[in-house]
């Protein structure tokens, strides 16, 4: 895919400049591949790109050539695309030259420039964008980090939340009710909790102190959740960053946010409906 939608772009079917970036089909009718009986136009082969996720692929060209223009850490992209050679070699029993190689690329290092370099790129994007934001993004995405212990009955979590003074006294309690508690972490809006629970998230977001929660939270299979709230500071940028990093809507935000800034254009109907089924927030 990658090696059809750079033939595309040298074919003139894709065009970008320095401060704004359009799709369209140039000269449709050309013969790009011919012989015999084939005739292959750049029509047939734009086609062949939307068939085959195109769409997704021409998003990712352009905000890894975004990237190149907001991410200028060159030792942080290393460090990144190393710990990401680590790691998939891992997955590839410890040989990513095998594992590139059954993907169709020609060698690992190829797929380390083809797919490693551009995914690390966008995540250092993604990262800048959340820094530069993280504020309004805990709010918007309600974040807050708390320890939990369910129990069955209201008088049981209101006798906890009087026990449960400080850390180390809930702390106990967990320890005490271990079959009904967790240290749930960092939560968004987009986490999967109890319905009930999410009704109250803003509020929880909202506490800027760590202790017990003061309410007993009745849940919505008529249990009762004590609740801790901690890191209430939000000083653990790095985790907070990881968290909405792999969050899809705010990926979504973060995009669409770029490519206007860029100026990203479509021109073309059907590659901009192929776009829009992505996210309608990518193209105005």
């Amino acid at each position: 895919m990658k090696k059809l939608l750079m033939l595309l772009m040298c074919g003139g079917l894709l065009v970008g400049c320095s401060s704004q970036y359009s799709v369209k089909v140039t000269d449709g009718d050309k013969e790009m591949i011919s012989g015999g009986e084939l005739n292959i136009t750049k029509q047939d082969i734009f086609e062949y790109l939307l068939d085959k996720n195109g769409a997704n692929e021409i998003i990712n060209e352009v905000l890894t050539t975004i990237a190149d223009k907001e991410v200028d850490d060159q030792e942080a992209l290393d460090k990144l695309v190393k710990q990401r050679e680590e790691d998939y070699a891992k997955y590839a029993n410890g040989d990513l030259e095998k594992y590139a190689k059954n993907l169709g690329y020609d060698s690992k290092d190829d797929y380390i420039k083809t797919v490693l370099v551009p995914d690390a790129k966008q995540e250092l994007l993604r990262k800048k964008y959340i820094t530069e934001n993280l504020e309004t993004l805990i709010k918007n995405y309600q974040i807050c980090s708390f320890k939990k212990i369910v129990v069955d009955k209201e008088s049981t979590a209101l006798s906890l939340i009087e026990k449960a003074t400080d850390k180390e006294a809930f702390d106990k309690l967990m320890k005490d009710n271990s079959d009904k508690s967790e240290d749930s972490g960092i939560v968004t809006k987009n986490s999967s909790l109890d319905d009930n629970l999410k009704k109250v998230l803003e509020k929880l977001s909202a506490v800027d102190k760590d202790g017990v929660y003061k309410e007993a939270i009745k849940l919505s299979d008529d249990t009762y959740a004590v609740l801790y709230l901690y890191n209430t500071d939000h000083k653990n940028i790095d985790e907070l960053t990881t968290t909405l990093s792999n969050d899809s809507d705010v990926k979504d935000e973060i995009n669409a946010s770029y490519l206007k800034k860029y100026k990203f254009i479509v021109n073309d109907d059907k590659i901009k409906k192929a776009i829009e089924k992505i996210s309608s927030n990518y193209v105005e």
